[in-house]
């Protein structure tokens, strides 16, 4: 009897031995893309585990990053651009930036369709993107996957310089720059509807350009901004200067407070410029905390970044610049509307904001006693 208990006991602890070290295999296997161990995919095909479900009731989307991965190849062959996934299907048609002159800048004259799609399959609140020329005709099955899943497209458009396309057009000779990265370029959102647009129909004495670029680090924003004020010498009354939370990195060039600071002091007494705000973004984990860094969970950054804003608040109101945060704007909102939800209105996703966020930002920005 001692015997039989034994080796029941040697077998069980042999196959659950047996199965760790495929699982561990296959999550090496597979590290580069989002997968389900293996366990759960026999209990799946057991009947034992509840597959993956995509009914809502309103609108769907899709729970199981396969999904998507199974149109990779033809993502590839249709040159559409992906971001928020771990897929590389990158391109040199797909993508809307390029390098001039060692700066990141855009594609002039580009004319671009861009979607978030609904989907839980790659963490909460980590929606994938797709971004295809205009005019593009679509694989009838990319175009109805996008179709099912793809919240309202927007459309992103470039000039001939390389900038975001600002609306409406104005020719004035006085200028107003807005420089950042994706937050500042308006990813996610209409042409009409960026910080430079908004900005640009309520005053129309000036030309505002917008000089963001996606994914720029603090170091490129700085080179691009450089060449802006060759490009405009002489002519820029003000600087709008967008600060992104994922900016704080010490250990890249520009990735402190005061290096940036101390650049924009630079600039700002070189070139003369009257006024400078800096308008500080957060990620929603930085305003709302309490419902999106979540202990244990890979999805929600675990960086605590309170006391760099802090010097960065410090700095900006020593260097005698305007200082501004989306993140007190929205606290403001949530107040106003006793829901803390109403902060989501400010977001597109995790980082960007959207078109009516947006619209406060211009209303700080254009108040003439902020209290800030």
């Amino acid at each position: 009897m001692k015997n039989a208990i034994a080796y029941v006991l040697v077998s069980v602890l042999l196959s659950i031995l047996t199965l760790a070290v495929f699982e561990g295999g296959y999550s090496i296997a597979e590290w580069r893309k989002p997968h389900r161990s293996i366990l759960y995919q026999l209990s799946t095909l057991a009947g034992l585990a509840p597959p993956f479900n995509n009914a809502s009731a309103y609108q769907p989307y899709f729970a199981d990053p396969r999904e998507l991965a199974e149109l990779v190849p033809l993502i590839k062959a249709e040159n559409v651009g992906i971001g928020g996934t771990p897929y590389d299907v990158r391109s040199t048609d797909s993508a809307v930036g390029q390098l001039e002159n060692g700066c990141p800048g855009l594609k002039p004259n580009l004319r671009m369709t861009a979607i978030i799609l609904r989907s839980s399959a790659f963490g909460p609140l980590g929606f994938p993107t797709a971004f295809f020329q205009v005019d593009k005709k679509l694989d009838p099955q990319l175009k109805d996957f996008f179709q099912r899943y793809g919240g309202p497209p927007t459309t992103l458009t470039t000039n001939a310089q390389g900038e975001r396309t600002t609306v409406p057009e104005v020719t004035a000779d006085r200028v107003v720059l807005v420089a950042g990265d994706s937050v500042a370029f308006g990813a996610m959102i209409d042409d009409d509807a960026t910080i430079a647009s908004q900005l640009q129909a309520r005053d129309q004495a000036r030309h505002y350009v917008n000089l963001g670029v996606p994914g720029a680090t603090a170091a490129q924003i700085h080179c691009r901004l450089e060449a802006a004020t060759a490009r405009y010498k002489g002519r820029i009354d003000e600087l709008i200067y967008v600060y992104c939370e994922n900016d704080f990195d010490e250990k890249i060039p520009y990735g402190t407070p005061g290096e940036v600071v101390n650049s924009l002091k630079e600039i700002v007494a070189r070139e003369k410029i009257g006024k400078v705000t800096v308008m500080f973004a957060p990620t929603v984990n930085m305003v709302m905390p309490e419902m999106t860094r979540i202990d244990g969970s890979e999805w929600s950054p675990t960086a605590r970044r309170e006391k760099q804003r802090a010097e960065l608040e410090s700095l900006v109101k020593a260097a005698g610049f305007r200082w501004g945060d989306i993140g007190t704007l929205a606290q403001g909102e949530a107040d106003a509307r006793k829901s803390k939800l109403a902060i989501w209105s400010y977001y597109v996703d995790m980082v960007h904001w959207s078109a009516y966020g947006t619209s406060k930002v211009v209303d700080f920005l254009t108040r003439r006693t902020p209290n800030s």
